[in-house]
């Protein structure tokens, strides 16, 4: 799920590309939303979407989505997370996806929801996209069952350090999902997600609990084999 961080990020880039009105009118909508101003967000939002700005538009679609600062509205959502998609924001994109997939967008469309996070993906590197790819490709929903395919997409959002692909990731090595099992590399990724976004781990699956996980796999790994995992992810920090 995409959260108020992922629209702070798109701010924080922006300011990076430098200044101009649309700039500055997003960036005032992203600071109302920060103090809690729903209406005036909504505000400062509406003024870059008229002018064309994809990020405003994917924006005034997530408060609609929530209901923050109006009424929770789904059409709207979808309306205005088509204007930006149109425009190739990856995150309107994504959010379609999402909306196919709950059946939040009219009709429930597994299929239309992976075209929505393959276009998504196309983008450029997107962790939520490729982990909605990558879960669904593993399960089978919208695309026949590969669980060697998935893992691989599954592998590109980990890298792009989303909690929830690395804690399928875990899961895979534990079960031997698309790969060879192994407690080693499960317990390795099982580590990377429980130093992620707690958060953003559990809006994905409530189910996923890296640590009780690890708990499990270090009763059966022998101090050595943990000791050489624990070495290599102290390197990737």
């Amino acid at each position: 799920m995409i959260t108020l961080s992922r629209i702070l990020l798109s701010a924080t880039i922006a300011i990076l590309i430098g200044a101009s009105p649309v700039l500055a009118q997003f960036d005032d909508g992203v600071a109302a939303m920060q103090s809690g101003d729903y209406s005036k967000a909504l505000e400062a939002w509406q003024k870059g979407a008229d002018a064309g700005d994809a990020r405003s538009q994917y924006s005034i679609g997530y408060l609609y989505q929530f209901g923050l600062g109006v009424p929770a509205d789904f059409d709207k959502a979808k309306e205005w997370y088509e204007k930006a998609a149109a425009l190739n924001n990856a995150d309107a994109l994504y959010s379609l996806g999402l909306l196919y997939e709950n059946g939040h967008a009219g009709r429930k469309d597994l299929t239309e929801a992976m075209s929505y996070y393959r276009r998504a993906a196309a983008t450029g590197p997107h962790a939520d996209s490729e982990y909605a790819i990558g879960r669904m490709t593993l399960r089978g929903r919208g695309v026949p069952r590969d669980p060697v395919e998935g893992v691989k997409w599954l592998k590109k959002a980990a890298e792009h350090q989303s909690p929830a692909a690395q804690y399928m990731m875990g899961a895979a090595y534990e079960a031997g999902w698309g790969v060879s099992a192994n407690d080693g590399e499960a317990y390795y990724w099982y580590s990377r997600a429980l130093a992620g976004d707690p958060q953003e781990l559990q809006e994905q699956d409530m189910a996923f609990q890296p640590k009780i996980a690890i708990d499990a796999l270090r009763r059966r790994m022998s101090p050595e084999r943990i000791h050489q995992i624990d070495l290599r992810l102290r390197k990737k920090h």
